[in-house]
């Protein structure tokens, strides 16, 4: 009997250290120790793995070195105590810049409050702030947490909550890896960041311009409004209508493909925007390659408190009042109202390949005007002699006839809009083309003419304003594309 309990002892002392030794090989594989921002190491100078809390991103974008960066704000527990009791001191985050050598390498962060976590980053004091800097193409990594049951882009679909909560929604690389003592960490941030966000503002008066003094900031601002309507203006690009709580009513564009997580009655934070001088007809704001639209956690004090106080103006809407989002200053004769609008790149760039464009002479497009040349408005009307097909300066003349315009149009569309392009279109009327276009002025000598001059310029500071559209009819001669059967409607 003896024997047997000693052997059963035996057996019993080797399944235990059989355990031990299981355990310690587990604790031994375990890659990744994450240390809290406030008490990252200054002076290791060793790579570290955190976690934190996202409450504001730039767009990721190229430098002149021909690297691409995005730039954030993280903060947690240990750096953020105070914002649990609603304080939300905007001095307590930590940076953190990513560097990649591809654009696709980078995080594209839409929405405050969710969480990322780096691995291998350095830190070091950047203006008297913590600063972890994580380069991509060399061993650093990162991957995007929801906080929210859904991600920005379920949010704004419709669609379900992800299945998964340790699977983030985005990550570099091909893969990414989730070792089992995250799961306690990533759920225990979830809960911090959830009451963080809805007890404190988050986003302090420090960090944005409210939009009744935009206008007297000379670089980049960021800005904290509601949109309060979406004009889509076409499959490309959206046209934000923004207020804010001094009432200020401003409009942005907005690419659907780089912001698809918008929508009408969101609280929105603009990182980096600048005031459009050329705009005349209304207040807009322009949005860099670096500047990001960022939403707010579903439980965000200050989104909820935000949404409150701003309203939509539905009784303007019911009256009418409502200034149309995107201006078009154009039409065109009846006959080519429902033929089809072909974008500026398949114009200029497929034309000449698709056998069905390459069919058609005639065509419907929409474009803005960035410039028009000449600059000088009185150079856009000369002197054609028929016989010679020649067209002459009206400079220094006092009759003439046989007056003609002849204008260029720099063009662009949102077809176009990402890359550095510009595209002529022509308003030469010494075949007849375009003749109607100034609302049927007819040219004459503008170096004499002051009423007509003056008209002119007119239309070109309408033509040229922000968001303002033309919808023209062209014709395709010798590569180039005439305007015609088109007039402004203004």
């Amino acid at each position: 009997m003896s024997t047997g309990k000693k052997a059963s002892s035996r057996s019993t002392s080797k399944k235990g250290g059989a355990q031990k030794e299981q355990k310690a090989k587990a604790e031994k594989k375990q890659k990744y120790d994450y240390v809290e921002l406030a008490k990252a190491s200054l002076t290791s100078g060793e790579s570290q793995n955190f976690y934190g809390v996202i409450i504001d991103a730039t767009f990721p974008y190229k430098t002149n070195k021909d690297k691409y960066i995005c730039s954030l704000k993280v903060v947690d527990p240990s750096q953020h105590i105070k914002g649990l009791k609603g304080t939300g001191d905007g001095n307590d985050y930590a940076t953190v810049v990513l560097y990649a050598k591809e654009f696709k390498d980078l995080p594209i962060v839409s929405r405050i409050g969710d969480i990322i976590r780096v691995h291998r980053a350095t830190l070091r004091l950047h203006n008297h702030q913590r600063q972890f800097n994580a380069s991509i193409f060399f061993n650093s990594s990162w991957s995007l947490f929801s906080t929210d049951k859904k991600t920005p882009a379920q949010e704004a679909g419709g669609a379900e909550g992800q299945q998964n909560e340790n699977v983030p929604y985005q990550f570099s690389g091909k893969h990414y890896t989730f070792e089992k003592h995250e799961g306690a960490i990533l759920s225990n941030l979830r809960k911090w960041a959830s009451q963080y966000i809805s007890s404190s503002n988050v986003v302090t008066t420090d960090m944005y311009v409210p939009l009744n003094k935009v206008q007297s900031e000379k670089g980049d601002f960021d800005v904290l409004a509601k949109i309060i309507h979406i004009h889509e203006l076409d499959e490309y690009a959206n046209e934000l209508k923004l207020k804010d709580t001094t009432n200020q009513v401003w409009y942005t564009l907005a690419l659907k493909t780089k912001f698809p997580h918008i929508r009408s009655g969101d609280v929105i934070r603009i990182r980096s925007a600048t005031v459009d001088e050329t705009a005349t007809t209304k207040k807009v704001l322009n949005l860099s390659h670096y500047s990001n639209i960022l939403t707010f956690l579903s439980n965000s004090k200050l989104a909820k408190e935000l949404r409150g106080k701003i309203h939509d103006d539905h009784d303007k809407a019911a009256k009418g009042k409502v200034q149309h989002a995107a201006v078009v200053l154009t039409e065109v004769d009846k006959k080519w109202q429902n033929h089809p609008i072909t974008p500026l790149h398949e114009l200029f760039h497929e034309a000449d390949n698709d056998p069905e464009l390459s069919k058609e002479t005639t065509f419907r497009t929409n474009f803005t005007v960035t410039k028009i040349e000449p600059v000088d408005v009185r150079e856009w009307s000369k002197a054609y002699d028929k016989k010679t097909k020649k067209a002459t300066s009206l400079k220094g003349q006092k009759g003439g006839s046989g007056f003609i315009y002849q204008v260029q149009f720099l063009v662009k569309d949102v077809s176009t809009l990402l890359n550095n392009n510009t595209y002529r279109i022509l308003l030469y009327t010494h075949d007849g083309l375009g003749a109607n276009f100034f609302n049927g002025q007819q040219a004459s000598n503008l170096h004499t003419n002051d009423a007509n001059r003056k008209k002119l310029e007119e239309y070109a500071e309408r033509l040229t304003s922000f968001n303002s559209w033309v919808d023209a009819v062209v014709e395709k001669r010798n590569g180039f594309y005439f305007i015609k059967d088109t007039k402004l409607n203004f």
